[in-house]
């Protein structure tokens, strides 16, 4: 029995490593095709319409597929799978951030943007942007504040009343997050405008961000008190990557939920140069202090309001 499962974990290890290079090696020439493309047709190509929500829920079931598979693996701790998604992949994560952030703003600096489609619809983003980042914003200080004081967190953990009240409010922020992006996708696959400016890596993305925040609310639920295992388990770890010389003993013992978490958040942080959630590496924090912009008027900005005129101010002289 065992050695049937040792042979499953190989064999599964093995055709995840197969099916990413697969993967790698067809976007690779994709994108070099489609190069080849745009220059034969003078940088014009007639787009067919994309079915989104059939590419949607096709991630979805890959995503599932793939959950399921570590979960065995993991749970049977077969092969070097714990080294695999504990040991390389986060440094392979980190490394495509770095380097894909880094080309692809110095070589597509304006193309560095949200791709914002407020200007199509604006109430609905209203509901689903507003609870979505607020409640990614808080949890995202929250799991930073951990990190840096973990000794902290667990003193304020040590009266249940306020572990419970960290605990609640974080699992209703959690809660505000995954109601704003499901909001979010609703809008994006209902609204045909908004399907226009669409692509693939849109579905990635919310593929992804799905899979955090569930697996992070079923943290919660079924894995109780994770701001206290998170300072004495999950700092140590994170820190001792950060310090080249990892340690996955504690990581690799915990509850497939909390493992799947980790590893879904640094396939998260490898695909943000390729989305539109790289604009906030760009924010412009510098507003903050840098002077004031002038604006010159060349004409009355009261009379300009009724002003029938096509030509607003001055003429232009030839």
């Amino acid at each position: 029995m065992l050695l049937t499962v040792e042979l499953f974990g190989k064999f599964m290890l093995y055709g995840l490593l197969a099916i990413t290079a697969i993967i790698v090696y067809y976007a690779i020439k994709l994108v070099i095709r489609a190069r080849n493309v745009v220059r034969e047709s003078g940088g014009y190509i007639e787009s067919k319409p994309m079915k989104h929500f059939h590419v949607f829920l096709i991630m979805i079931a890959t995503a599932s597929v793939i959950i399921y598979l570590l979960k065995i693996g993991l749970e049977n701790n077969v092969g070097m799978l714990n080294e695999v998604v504990f040991l390389i992949f986060p440094y392979l994560a980190l490394a495509i951030f770095l380097m894909g952030s880094i080309y692809r703003y110095k070589s597509r600096g304006f193309q560095v943007s949200s791709l914002s489609s407020e200007f199509l619809e604006r109430k609905k983003l209203f509901w689903g942007s507003q609870p979505f980042h607020w409640g990614l914003l808080v949890l995202f200080f929250g799991h930073l504040i951990a990190f840096l004081f973990p000794q902290s967190v667990l003193a304020w953990n040590g009266e249940p009343i306020r572990l419970l009240i960290l605990e609640v409010s974080s699992f209703v922020f959690a809660l505000a997050a995954l109601t704003g992006l499901v909001l979010l996708i609703k809008r994006r696959m209902t609204n045909s405008q908004i399907l226009v400016v669409s692509n693939k890596m849109d579905m990635l993305v919310y593929t992804t961000l799905l899979v955090q925040i569930v697996s992070g609310l079923g943290v919660a639920y079924f894995v109780r008190w994770g701001s206290s295992w998170f300072a004495g388990v999950l700092t140590p770890y994170l820190r001792s990557l950060f310090a080249f010389n990892p340690d996955i003993a504690a990581v690799s013992a915990m509850p497939w939920l909390i493992q799947i978490h980790i590893i879904s958040a640094f396939g998260l942080i490898a695909i943000i140069p390729f989305t539109r959630y790289m604009h906030f590496l760009v924010a412009p924090i510098d507003y903050t202090w840098r002077g004031y912009q002038l604006v010159i008027w060349n004409w009355g900005r009261k009379s300009i309001r009724n002003s029938r005129a096509h030509f607003f101010g001055k003429k232009p002289t030839t």
